[in-house]
């Protein structure tokens, strides 16, 4: 079982079981009474929550995702089951939830939650003829479609980007540590060799931006040949450098063995 699948059940146990737990308090009387009191402890807790995880006040969007969302899920839904259900005033706030999730589930769990979702409301009340209330269960699919479809656009589009820009700041950042190295390797041959100096500037001026790059462009599986090549890249530059010290090894014991051979 790969990680991503992992992830995928996890996300889709976690917000299935709140599901179920909004399902359950609205078929008790006792508790149903109280679901808008519990929508409103839910969302100060889904604020109090992101709180925590230290998001911005005006950042709406789940950020630590599963937990957030098991709140976001119970919430809404006990609010529009309360209310009618699928003839809810709130039931537009079920797309407001599809949004969410679209945005921060996997795909796989964005369609499972999406049809356990339609699967609740019907379930609420299975009796349903009114064609109002057929096209609204209808239109929940057809919604996270949309939203998947919208995210799977954006994604490329930020995909592109953010290549466009690492290339940009790879060829731009070579070109100066080139310059650079070239200077300082001129500057420094009648001087002793800086160990220190040169392997920060190297591991700071190159392997670390390097490796940042690498970092956002494994974000994107699309991306696997891109990292492979500026690992090769890492590769051949310690090649280099390894090539270096040892002319800079023979250079400084070249001197040695000529005054061993004088004395």
């Amino acid at each position: 079982m790969t990680a991503q699948t992992k992830k995928t059940l996890a996300q889709t146990i976690a917000l299935g079981t709140s599901i179920i737990l909004a399902y359950i308090w609205l078929h008790i009387p006792a508790l149903a009474q109280y679901s808008l009191q519990a929508f409103a402890v839910c969302i100060l807790l889904y604020f109090i929550l992101k709180k925590l995880n230290d998001a911005a006040v005006w950042q709406v969007l789940p950020t630590t995702a599963v937990d957030e969302m098991m709140l976001v899920t119970f919430a809404f839904l006990i609010l529009i089951g309360a209310t009618g259900g699928t003839t809810s005033v709130f039931f537009s706030l079920i797309f407001v939830y599809l949004f969410f999730v679209s945005m921060t589930m996997l795909r796989w769990t964005s369609i499972i939650i999406t049809l356990t979702t339609t699967l609740f409301f019907y379930a609420l009340n299975p009796n349903l003829t009114q064609n109002l209330n057929l096209s609204h269960l209808a239109g929940i699919p057809l919604v996270m479609v949309f939203f998947m479809f919208a995210k799977h656009q954006y994604e490329q589009v930020k995909q592109k980007q953010t290549v466009i820009e690492i290339e940009n700041n790879k060829i731009s950042s070579y070109q100066i540590y080139l310059e650079e190295k070239e200077h300082e390797l001129k500057k420094s041959e009648d001087n002793t060799w800086d160990w220190l100096y040169f392997f920060e500037s190297f591991i700071f001026g190159f392997i670390q931006p390097k490796l940042e790059q690498i970092i956002e462009m494994a974000e994107f599986e699309q991306n696997l040949d891109a990292v492979k090549g500026q690992l090769a890249l890492i590769r051949l530059e310690l090649e280099k450098l390894k090539v270096k010290i040892k002319q800079q090894q023979d250079d400084n014991s070249k001197p040695n063995e000529t005054t061993d051979k004088n004395s």
